[in-house]
């Protein structure tokens, strides 16, 4: 029972992870695209003033969305039977008119604290007008996260993709795009998160009411607010301290270097941020899957999955980290030339950090959805304030160097914590016997790559060859040493879902 139990769960995990990460690479390819044009046009003045208001934009969501979208996950994956349903319409419509309420009051108070923020904060007068238009986005980013988390809870991941990593991004790419050929730059930029923004929500809100119809019937809803509240405040903060680890840096180089090495820095950091995408991808489906298992008290079942899960997390992302410490310099000189010499330092430290994120899997998710969240705070806190320590020692003297190095150890330290806490608190930890395979590909892979090169010298554009080069030899090792057996379901799974979407597409090409 416990192992058809694992592999239907095993199954469905990679089912809606395979659908996240197909959604997560075209979404990242959009979102890289956009940045390249951001960076191409505005230079490294410009694009630092615009990361410098989206980050301050970032702090200014996460205060307004209360953590409720991480509430709706965990408590709305226990009411999804029948019984449940008055209880589930209480969830998300506190949920909505809440965060749509502090959406709209957050954007009053950016909106009239801008200039306090771009002259008092960062001495960057040209920043006031952007962090206006910003604040405008705020009801809909709010609303938005909360929203598409929302889908998370009925498992249709796909939904969540289609508005986040799809719809969203292309159109942001399109708005931007325009807007630049018309002689919009910076505010232009910003006009684009906005517009693509508030269409994405209209989006959002329209499949959720498709999943769940009840929203707007006259079934009447039943909720307790202190207990949803309580869980999303202990969340919010948890996800302030995340922000001190991830744009702690950026408000920080603002204040004490200058809008262009923020530039140069934001480039290095968001390529960096590529290699999340398979932790991300599984992380959408797993969330929910941890909290049902964890209420129905399934912890076997839950301890093959995590582990099973962070391997191939680890596995899918090895070879992306690896492209990057390996090719930093011509990664970061697509951004341009002004961005090479300095992004590509902290583009190694910044990618090793993630690499580090990847391979203990969803550990994070066992805390917080597993009523851990307070102690998962405790964690967040803590190293929050280690990160700005850091910031504060080494970017007056290094700068944008300094930055990645304090963040890189932050994002390290914590994820170690937080594998020590979830083994002292379940006995489980996330590595499987089998762990050491992609490891070792990995380490081969780079070191033939090494070889080559030292041998061969290449320049220019070869480095394309490079990156083709070490992520065959990668795929090769990895597949010598053998898949086990939840492995080889995962991968069946995922080439099943792949080949029905293929044929799905062949028969809507064959009518139209």
């Amino acid at each position: 029972m416990l192992l058809l139990s694992v592999e239907r769960l095993t199954k469905e995990i990679a089912r809606g992870g395979g659908i996240a990460f197909l959604g997560q690479i075209v979404g990242k390819a959009l979102a890289l695209l956009l940045q390249f044009l951001l960076t191409r046009v505005l230079g490294p003045a410009g694009y630092g003033l615009y990361a410098l208001g989206f980050s301050v934009l970032g702090v200014a969501r996460m205060v307004a969305s209360l953590g409720l979208q991480n509430a709706v996950v965990r408590f709305g994956s226990m009411y999804l039977d029948e019984a449940g349903r008055s209880r589930l319409k209480g969830i998300l419509l506190l949920a909505i008119g809440t965060s749509l309420a502090t959406g709209v009051l957050a954007a009053v108070v950016l909106w009239f604290l801008a200039d306090l923020i771009a002259v008092g904060a960062f001495d960057e007068p040209n920043l006031a007008a952007p962090l206006r238009l910003f604040s405008l986005a705020l009801p809909f980013y709010t609303l938005l996260i909360v929203a598409s988390h929302s889908a998370r809870v009925f498992r249709r991941i796909d939904y969540e993709i289609i508005v986040t990593q799809l719809f969203r991004p292309l159109l942001a790419l399109l708005v931007t795009g325009v807007s630049f050929l018309i002689g919009y730059r910076l505010i232009g930029a910003v006009a684009g998160f906005v517009m693509s923004t508030a269409m994405a929500l209209s989006l959002s809100l329209f499949l959720l009411h498709r999943l769940f119809p009840d929203l707007t019937s006259r079934l009447k809803s039943h909720c307790e607010p202190s207990r949803i509240l309580g869980f999303s405040l202990t969340t919010l903060l948890l996800g302030l301290s995340y922000l001190m680890l991830t744009r702690t840096d950026r408000i920080m180089l603002g204040v004490i270097r200058s809008a262009a090495e923020v530039g140069v820095y934001n480039a290095a950091a968001v390529m960096a941020e590529q290699a999340t995408l398979v932790l991300l991808s599984f992380n959408a489906i797993f969330a929910p899957i941890i909290a049902s298992l964890f209420h129905q008290g399934r912890s076997k079942e839950l301890e093959v999955l995590f582990k099973t899960t962070t391997k191939w997390i680890l596995a899918l992302t090895l070879p992306v980290a690896f492209v990057m410490v390996l090719f930093a310099r011509p990664i970061m000189s697509l951004f341009g030339p002004s961005f090479a010499a300095g992004g590509s330092l902290v583009l190694i430290s910044l990618g090793l950090a993630q690499l580090v994120n990847a391979s203990v899997g969803p550990v994070e998710l066992m805390l917080t959805m597993s009523g851990r969240h307070k102690l998962a705070l405790v964690n967040a806190v803590t190293l929050g304030g280690v990160n700005v320590l850091l910031n504060l020692l080494l970017i007056p003297r290094y700068g944008v160097l300094g930055a990645g190095i304090a963040t890189g150890i932050s994002i390290s330290a914590v994820n170690i914590v937080k594998v020590i806490e979830v083994y002292v608190c379940y006995k489980v930890h996330p590595f499987l016997g089998s762990y050491w395979k992609p490891l070792s590909a990995g380490v081969l892979a780079a070191m033939i790559w090494l070889g080559i090169e030292y041998a061969l010298r290449p320049s220019g554009w070869a480095w394309l060859v490079g990156v083709g080069v070490f992520s065959v030899t990668y795929l090769l090792l990895l597949l010598a040493f053998k898949l086990d057996g939840n492995d080889k379901q995962i991968l069946s799974a995922v080439i099943r879902r792949l080949a029905r979407l293929w044929q799905k597409g062949r028969g809507d090409g064959k009518r139209e």
